[in-house]
């Protein structure tokens, strides 16, 4: 998928699709999943019922954020059958996020020294 392209230690659920819902927050509202474009809305995002269990379904399937919009698969990808490939959830963007906050880190103590 391109939208992993430039984050690479990001891994995505594939587990079959089930019949819930994929959530989007303030922030990634409009997004395809899939390629990140914010063009022609066109197929509902199914996740797979273990990230529709509990509160996984009210959040974010892409950045874990609080979701509020429905996903969207775009044209594109729905005329290229990605949106065949499984669940597109997000599983690991918690310890993404601390490794890039302390790579920050890093660049910042590197610079004052």
């Amino acid at each position: 998928p391109l939208m992993w392209k430039h984050h690479s230690d990001l891994i995505n659920c594939l587990k079959q699709q089930g019949y819930g819902v994929g959530k989007l927050c303030k922030k990634c509202e409009g997004k395809c999943p899939i390629c990140d474009s914010y063009t022609k809305p066109l197929i509902v995002v199914r996740v797979c019922n273990d990230c529709s269990y509990g509160t996984y379904s009210l959040k974010c399937i892409l950045c874990g954020g609080i979701g509020i919009s429905t996903a969207y698969y775009c044209r594109s990808c729905v005329l290229l059958e990605k949106d065949r490939d499984g669940c597109p959830r997000i599983l690991n963007v918690g310890s993404s996020r601390s490794e890039i906050f302390y790579e920050k880190k890093k660049f910042e103590f590197s610079d004052k020294y």
